[in-house]
């Protein structure tokens, strides 16, 4: 572990004593940190597992390092190798060559071998119930799939069915990708069919899929959306706050409460995702439209809720960032 790293690893440690936030020992508490994008303090919490050589541990904390950049990148390959020769298949696929070139860009000592053995893996974890693993079948499974198009999409949509059965929400959003690619998702039978499934999975509570509705006002109406994009906002999604703030500012002859909404969303979703996926509306110019004091007391609410609701990114082995 480089000494920057170290540094970092330390100071975020003593703010967390400081603060009152007890360290864990535990790859579970350690992915509940990296959602909120705390990675040093997840790193930490993973520490002991780490140290033990736990697979998925050291996957995580590969995951973690190619976010970071810097030094820890020449670890990751090492990780990876570590986690894969112990039978993680999210490991083993990571060290498979792909038109990302990540192989190339983090220096993975890749080898197509790995592809064969994450399958076999999976299919015995699908076998016993596990939906993540019938999902990444789903997704890697067979490479016929891709001369035969129809029925590579027909073989893929009954098996992220199966997935989302086995509780895999991603799926969910892979189904409705599936259909908007291969079919006519205007197609309204298409459409309910897409909206069943996201549908399945956002009564789990899984915000991403809840943020998809957006995209189907016209069949749920624009207050059952608004309803959905809250409820997932309070989950701690940023998309959702996203999308609240675009619903607004589409809006003609906006209110000065309107406005006071497209505040307030927008900010939200820069603090509940500041890696800045989404672009929170910077165009508009909030000065122009709302008065300081106005705005001083919106930042009050913001920085209220978030005392409540932690950053939530819905990370897991099927939905990497």
């Amino acid at each position: 572990m480089k000494p920057l790293f170290k540094h970092l690893k330390y100071l975020s440690i003593l703010t967390a004593l400081c603060f009152g936030q007890a360290t864990f020992a535990s790859v579970e508490e350690g992915l509940a940190l990296l959602q909120q994008d705390e990675i040093f303090l997840a790193i930490d919490a993973m520490q002991t597992e780490i140290d033990a050589e736990d697979p998925e541990a050291l996957f995580w904390q590969a995951r973690i390092y190619m976010s970071m950049g810097g030094m820890e990148r020449f670890e990751i390959g090492r990780l990876l190798l570590r986690s894969a020769e112990q039978g993680y298949p999210w490991a083993m696929i990571n060290l498979v060559e792909s038109d990302y070139e990540h192989c190339r860009y983090f220096m993975l000592p890749c080898d197509d071998k790995w592809l064969d053995k994450a399958i076999e893996k999976w299919q015995e974890l699908a076998a016993n119930g596990d939906g993540k693993a019938m999902y990444m079948l789903a997704k890697h499974k067979d490479t016929w799939r891709k001369y035969v198009p129809y029925l590579a999409h027909r073989t893929r949509v009954a098996q992220y069915e199966q997935a989302l059965e086995m509780g895999a929400n991603r799926a969910a959003i892979a189904l409705y990708n599936e259909l908007s690619q291969h079919q006519d998702i205007k197609d309204p039978a298409i459409r309910e069919q897409a909206l069943g499934y996201l549908t399945t999975a956002a009564e789990r509570g899984y915000a991403p899929a809840m943020v998809d509705f957006y995209n189907f006002e016209e069949s749920l109406g624009v207050e059952k959306v608004k309803s959905y994009l809250k409820q997932a906002t309070n989950l701690g999604y940023g998309d959702a706050s996203f999308y609240l703030a675009v619903i607004y500012e589409d809006l003609e002859n906006k209110t000065a409460k309107d406005w006071e909404i497209i505040y307030k969303y927008a900010m939200l979703a820069r603090k509940l995702d500041p890696s800045g996926r989404r672009n929170t509306l910077t165009y508009i110019d909030f000065d122009e439209k709302l008065s300081p004091s106005t705005i001083a007391k919106l930042d009050q609410q913001v920085a209220n809720f978030l005392t409540k609701v932690k950053p939530n990114r819905f990370y897991d082995e099927t939905n990497l960032y």
